[in-house]
Parts: structure tokens; C-alpha cells; sequence
């Protein structure tokens, strides 16, 4: 009784069973959502009405996403690629900041981000965060 064929059939069997469920479609058009939540630093309290905007770290990059906190702390956005961001959390009338905070986020496809950026009163003395 020869037992080459059987082997052959069995091990090509496992292989294309293998290869048919490692594989993952490519998603051609995937979605980058994110939240950013806005707190207070001294005592993590939710806050409204604060001014977010988010910054691509990349000369010549123009990234342009901004919005308003909402009534729980929390704005939403969607970007249309994978990237880094930085976040930065303004309250106050715009020039004349008094409350400041940034962060950065990380944005994966198909995948909900979130990031909690903590707001302390604007130092004018300090630059920057």
C-alpha cells in the first residue's frame, strides 16, 4: 500500500486550509475615527466648550480638523488616513487663552481612537503646553 499520495493530498489540504483562514481582505477604503475627550487637570472634571484642533508634526502638512467639546467633554472626528496627531485644547477668547492643554493621538484604521487631554489655566510666561 503506498502512502505518498495520501500525504501529498493531506498536506496540501492543510496548507490551502491554512492560507484560506490566515488571510484578511484588505480594507480599500477604511475609516479613521476619533475622540478626544477634554478634563481638568486638578480634578478631572469633563469640560464644555473648548476649542480642539489637531496638528500633523509634518512640515508642510495641512491638516485641518478643529470643533468644540461637547455638553460630556467629548468631540468627534474622522481623518482620512492613518496618522499621528497633535492635539491641542484651548478655552478662552482666541489669542487670550485661559486654560491649555495638548496631547498626541495615534489614529489606526478601522479602529476607534480615543485620547483624554488634560487642560490647566493658560501661564503666559510659559511657551508652549
Amino acid at each position: 500500500m503506498n502512502l505518498f499520495p495520501k500525504i501529498v493530498v493531506f498536506s496540501l489540504t492543510v496548507i490551502l486550509f491554512t492560507a484560506s483562514s490566515s488571510c484578511r481582505k484588505a480594507d480599500l477604503d477604511p475609516d479613521y475615527k476619533f475622540t478626544i475627550i477634554v478634563k481638568t487637570l486638578s480634578d478631572s472634571t469633563r469640560v464644555a466648550n473648548v476649542f480642539v484642533e489637531l496638528i500633523a508634526p509634518v512640515p508642510g502638512s495641512r491638516v485641518d480638523l478643529d470643533g468644540f467639546t461637547d455638553e460630556n467633554g467629548e468631540v468627534d472626528f474622522e481623518y482620512d488616513e492613518e496618522a499621528t496627531l497633535l492635539i491641542r485644547a484651548t478655552r478662552g477668547p482666541q489669542g487670550a487663552y485661559l486654560w491649555i492643554g495638548c496631547n498626541n493621538i495615534r489614529l489606526l484604521d478601522d479602529r476607534r481612537a480615543t485620547q483624554t487631554v488634560y487642560i490647566r489655566p493658560y501661564d503666559p510666561e510659559v511657551e508652549g503646553c
